[in-house]
């Protein structure tokens, strides 16, 4: 009885993974719900940001953009399994407030400052600090932990896109 009752109260969680912003939609039985994040907002901003002492994720991150601007990361969608050579990454990178580097093997890493150091994250890093924030909104909302995860990207992503998503999808749990 108590298992039929916890098949009948599960959720299926999906996200779905935007350049500017990110939203997270749960199936129930009652039909899609889209969640509110902390500031009772239906889209997340795909802003991180770094501090002195804190790592500010979403519209924290997206409001003191213009205070913190080479510590503020968006646009980090279209590096994710990219190399450093490849052209939209450079046309990204040309376009960008924060620094971007080669990494070992041609891959991109952003430059930052974090905790009084210089940091650098790769894309898929990035995007994985992002995603644990998502994950945490929605087990706030639903009161309950988050394992499977339905992510939405383009259709467009090459696979080696697709797999970099994953990758950063597994470091956030």
């Amino acid at each position: 009885m108590i298992q039929e009752r916890n098949q009948l109260n599960m959720a299926v969680v999906g996200i779905d993974f935007g350049n500017d912003n990110c939203y997270i939609s749960v199936a129930r039985q009652g039909g899609i719900e889209t969640i509110a994040n902390d500031y009772s907002m239906r889209d997340t901003p795909s802003f991180v940001g770094f501090g002195e002492r804190q790592r500010i994720l979403g519209v924290g991150a997206k409001s003191q953009f213009l205070t913190n601007l080479k510590r503020t990361v968006f646009d980090f969608k279209h590096l994710l399994g990219r190399s450093f050579n490849d052209p939209v990454a450079q046309e990204i990178i040309t376009s960008v407030p924060y620094n971007v580097s080669e990494g070992p093997g041609g891959t991109i890493l952003i430059e930052t400052s974090y905790m009084g150091t210089d940091r650098q994250f790769t894309p898929e890093e990035v995007t994985a600090m992002l995603m644990t924030k998502l994950k945490e909104t929605a087990e706030e909302a639903l009161k309950t932990k988050v394992k499977d995860v339905v992510i939405g990207c383009p259709c467009y992503f090459t696979d080696r896109e697709r797999r970099s998503l994953l990758d950063a999808a597994a470091v956030a749990g």
